[in-house]
Protein backbone atom coordinates (compact mmCIF):
# COMPACT_ATOMS: atom_id res chain seq x y z
CA UNK A 1 0.00 0.00 0.00
CA UNK A 2 1.25 3.34 -1.33
CA UNK A 3 0.85 6.23 1.62
CA UNK A 4 0.23 9.61 0.15
CA UNK A 5 1.83 11.91 2.91
CA UNK A 6 1.12 14.85 0.23
CA UNK A 7 -1.89 16.36 2.71
CA UNK A 8 -0.59 15.50 5.88
CA UNK A 9 -2.15 12.77 8.59
CA UNK A 10 -3.70 13.06 12.15
CA UNK A 11 -1.63 12.30 14.80
CA UNK A 12 -3.56 10.56 17.64
CA UNK A 13 -2.87 10.06 21.31
CA UNK A 14 -5.75 7.65 22.99
CA UNK A 15 -8.75 9.57 21.56
CA UNK A 16 -6.88 13.42 21.19
CA UNK A 17 -5.74 14.65 17.69
CA UNK A 18 -2.43 15.98 18.69
CA UNK A 19 -1.47 19.47 16.86
CA UNK A 20 -1.56 22.81 16.76
CA UNK A 21 -4.68 23.72 18.34
CA UNK A 22 -6.36 21.09 20.37
CA UNK A 23 -6.90 22.12 23.97
CA UNK A 24 -6.68 18.84 26.14
CA UNK A 25 -7.01 19.37 30.44
CA UNK A 26 -3.71 20.74 31.11
CA UNK A 27 -3.53 23.49 28.38
CA UNK A 28 -7.00 24.90 29.32
CA UNK A 29 -5.13 27.65 30.83
CA UNK A 30 -2.74 28.39 27.61
CA UNK A 31 -6.16 28.67 25.59
CA UNK A 32 -8.03 30.99 27.59
CA UNK A 33 -4.95 33.18 27.31
CA UNK A 34 -4.69 32.56 23.72
CA UNK A 35 -8.93 34.07 23.05
CA UNK A 36 -7.99 36.81 25.49
CA UNK A 37 -5.12 38.33 23.28
CA UNK A 38 -2.24 36.93 26.25
CA UNK A 39 0.52 34.84 26.02
CA UNK A 40 0.24 32.54 29.36
CA UNK A 41 2.94 29.95 30.72
CA UNK A 42 2.61 27.45 33.53
CA UNK A 43 4.18 28.36 36.78
CA UNK A 44 4.99 25.45 39.17
CA UNK A 45 3.02 26.82 42.32
CA UNK A 46 5.71 25.09 44.65
CA UNK A 47 9.50 26.38 43.36
CA UNK A 48 7.60 28.97 40.68
CA UNK A 49 9.69 27.43 37.51
CA UNK A 50 7.85 28.74 34.61
CA UNK A 51 7.34 25.42 32.09
CA UNK A 52 6.75 25.92 28.14
CA UNK A 53 6.03 23.18 26.58
CA UNK A 54 2.96 23.21 29.10
CA UNK A 55 3.85 20.06 31.81
CA UNK A 56 1.63 18.14 34.24
CA UNK A 57 4.78 17.58 36.70
CA UNK A 58 7.44 19.69 37.58
CA UNK A 59 10.61 19.17 36.06
CA UNK A 60 12.08 21.03 38.49
CA UNK A 61 10.78 20.16 41.97
CA UNK A 62 8.31 17.60 40.87
CA UNK A 63 5.02 19.24 42.17
CA UNK A 64 1.73 18.71 40.33
CA UNK A 65 0.34 21.76 41.69
CA UNK A 66 0.70 24.68 38.79
CA UNK A 67 -0.83 28.83 38.04
CA UNK A 68 -0.43 30.89 35.20
CA UNK A 69 0.98 33.95 34.49
CA UNK A 70 0.77 35.89 31.41
CA UNK A 71 4.25 36.43 29.08
CA UNK A 72 5.48 40.30 28.72
CA UNK A 73 6.05 38.56 25.21
CA UNK A 74 9.12 40.22 24.20
CA UNK A 75 11.99 37.99 23.69
CA UNK A 76 14.58 37.26 20.84
CA UNK A 77 14.97 34.60 18.16
CA UNK A 78 16.83 31.85 19.09
CA UNK A 79 16.62 29.54 16.00
CA UNK A 80 14.46 29.99 12.49
CA UNK A 81 13.69 28.09 9.42
CA UNK A 82 11.57 29.28 6.11
CA UNK A 83 8.83 27.49 5.00
CA UNK A 84 8.72 27.13 1.29
CA UNK A 85 6.92 24.07 1.08
CA UNK A 86 3.61 24.13 2.82
CA UNK A 87 2.50 20.93 5.23
CA UNK A 88 -0.77 20.98 4.16
CA UNK A 89 -2.96 23.09 1.30
CA UNK A 90 -4.51 25.48 4.07
CA UNK A 91 -1.15 27.05 4.66
CA UNK A 92 -0.43 27.44 0.51
CA UNK A 93 -1.13 31.17 0.47
CA UNK A 94 0.98 31.78 3.32
CA UNK A 95 4.56 30.55 1.42
CA UNK A 96 6.90 31.42 2.03
CA UNK A 97 6.82 31.99 6.37
CA UNK A 98 8.81 31.61 8.96
CA UNK A 99 8.74 29.69 12.10
CA UNK A 100 10.67 29.54 15.18
CA UNK A 101 11.72 28.65 18.24
CA UNK A 102 11.11 32.38 20.24
CA UNK A 103 13.61 32.95 23.76
CA UNK A 104 11.04 34.61 26.07
CA UNK A 105 12.28 37.14 28.80
CA UNK A 106 11.05 35.12 31.19
CA UNK A 107 13.33 32.43 30.46
CA UNK A 108 11.47 30.10 28.57
CA UNK A 109 11.23 29.13 25.38
CA UNK A 110 8.47 29.09 22.53
CA UNK A 111 8.18 27.69 18.57
CA UNK A 112 5.39 30.43 16.91
CA UNK A 113 5.32 31.75 13.67
CA UNK A 114 8.14 34.65 13.15
CA UNK A 115 7.16 37.95 11.06
CA UNK A 116 9.75 40.02 9.71
CA UNK A 117 9.36 43.56 8.96
CA UNK A 118 8.40 44.68 5.26
CA UNK A 119 11.16 44.29 3.16
CA UNK A 120 13.43 42.45 5.64
CA UNK A 121 14.57 39.76 7.02
CA UNK A 122 14.57 37.50 10.08
CA UNK A 123 18.24 36.83 12.05
CA UNK A 124 19.18 34.71 14.93
CA UNK A 125 19.35 37.61 18.38
CA UNK A 126 16.67 39.93 16.50
CA UNK A 127 14.32 41.35 19.16
CA UNK A 128 10.60 40.20 18.96
CA UNK A 129 7.35 41.52 20.22
CA UNK A 130 4.20 39.33 20.81
CA UNK A 131 1.42 39.58 18.12
CA UNK A 132 -1.51 37.26 17.11
CA UNK A 133 -2.24 35.71 13.80
CA UNK A 134 -5.04 34.28 11.66
CA UNK A 135 -3.60 30.60 11.22
CA UNK A 136 -6.09 29.06 9.02
CA UNK A 137 -8.79 26.20 10.60
CA UNK A 138 -6.47 26.97 13.92
CA UNK A 139 -7.85 29.85 15.01
CA UNK A 140 -5.82 32.76 16.42
CA UNK A 141 -2.47 31.88 17.77
CA UNK A 142 0.56 33.72 18.90
CA UNK A 143 3.07 35.37 16.33
CA UNK A 144 6.37 37.27 17.21
CA UNK A 145 7.00 40.18 15.13
CA UNK A 146 10.47 41.58 14.48
CA UNK A 147 11.77 44.90 16.21
CA UNK A 148 14.07 47.48 15.94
Amino acid sequence: MQIDWSQGFPVMAGPFQMGHAEQSPETVGYWEGIRAGELRIKRCAGCGKLHHPRRILCMECGSEAFDWVTCEGAGTVYTFSTVYRAPVREFDHDIPYTVGVIELREGVFVFSRILPPEGGEVSIGARVSLTFRECGSHGMLPAFQIIG
